[in-house]
This record gives C-alpha cells, sequence and structure tokens, in this order.
C-alpha cells in the first residue's frame, strides 16, 4: 500500500511540475548549493491506523450463481504523512515549485484522499525551508479468504413434543409454558 501511496504522488506531481524536475522520495541534503539539483522530495515521517474509516465484521462475497466465494475482512484506513519540500538554486524557484506542488496535491481531481497537514515541517524537526506537510488517507483491503467448509448437502428439520407437565405457580412466581425444541439432524 505505501509503495502504491508513493507512485501515486510521484506521478501526479511529475505530470504538474516543469519538465526536468526530479520528484524523489527522501530529502536532498547530500547535494551542495552549487550542484542542487531541481527537485521536489516527500518524506514519508507518520503513519496511523484511521480507526474511524473502519468497518466491522466480514463480509460474503458470492459469485454470479449465488454460490460463496469467501469472505473478505474489512478494509482498513491508514494516514500516511509526508513532508514536501521544495530543492531548487535560488529560493524564488522553490517558492515556484513548492506553489505547484501544493496546488498539484491538493486539486480536487487528483483521485486521493490528500489533506494538508496540522502542523508545521519545522515544528516536526524537518530543516527549515520552503515545506509543507500533506496527510493521505489509504487504504488497504486484505485478500479475500477462500479457506471455506463444504456446502451442506442437506438441512433436516424436525420438531419433537417435549411438554413438560404444567407445574402450578407459587405466589411471585410466573406461569411457566410448555416448552418446544427444535433438533436439527444430518
Amino acid at each position: 500500500m505505501i509503495p502504491g501511496v508513493d507512485q501515486a504522488l510521484r506521478d501526479l506531481l511529475r505530470k504538474r511540475l516543469p519538465d526536468g524536475t526530479a520528484v524523489l522520495l527522501a530529502a536532498q541534503t547530500d547535494l551542495g548549493a552549487d550542484d542542487k539539483q531541481t527537485a521536489v522530495s516527500l518524506t514519508l515521517f507518520g503513519l496511523r491506523d484511521d480507526a474511524q474509516g473502519r468497518s466491522a465484521g466480514r463480509d460474503d462475497v458470492r459469485g454470479a450463481d449465488g454460490r460463496l466465494l469467501g469472505r473478505q475482512a474489512p478494509t482498513r484506513r491508514y494516514e500516511l504523512s509526508y513532508v514536501v519540500q521544495a530543492h531548487a538554486a535560488d529560493p524564488e524557484t522553490e517558492h515556484e515549485l513548492l506553489g505547484q506542488a501544493l496546488i498539484a496535491l491538493t486539486d480536487e481531481d487528483t483521485g486521493l484522499d490528500v489533506k494538508l497537514g496540522a502542523s508545521m515541517p519545522c515544528e516536526l524537526g524537518f530543516p527549515p525551508r520552503a515545506s509543507f506537510v500533506v496527510t493521505v488517507n489509504a487504504a488497504y483491503t486484505p485478500p479475500l479468504d477462500t479457506e471455506l467448509a463444504p456446502p451442506a448437502d442437506g438441512v433436516h428439520l424436525g420438531v419433537a413434543n417435549t411438554v413438560r407437565p404444567m407445574v402450578a405457580p407459587t405466589s411471585g412466581q410466573k406461569k411457566q409454558w410448555p416448552r418446544r425444541r427444535i433438533e436439527e439432524t444430518s
């Protein structure tokens, strides 16, 4: 799931950023000031379980003929938080790149559930530079459980008369009704 979100963010940025701009999955720290590559970096720094986005129980998955194919565990949702930083030879270019990245990642037509983070990157220990935080809500659907018991050959129901004699209620007791029992046989 994480590599899929990484790739979706990179593809989205590559479509919207100027040609020649690298999209990296880590902070660009080893390049000197003179040979700095124009780039936007995505640094994954947080991963949280989104318990509110989770349903309970398993769902039956059936074929077109109604036959049970398997049971599906509920989809889990996770929040992945990234610091997005711009890297260029001058601050004006960094700010331009950062603005384009911001629009690219927060447009409504991205197909991703992306929102701006509440904290600033420098509050999280990242160096002060042109940057922002985005959080992506990503789904993980567990594989279909196909290890099922074979279907029943048939169901046989019978009714047995197990009437107990009625006992007269004593003071304070409720009247007892005869009981019936349903038995299953294979």
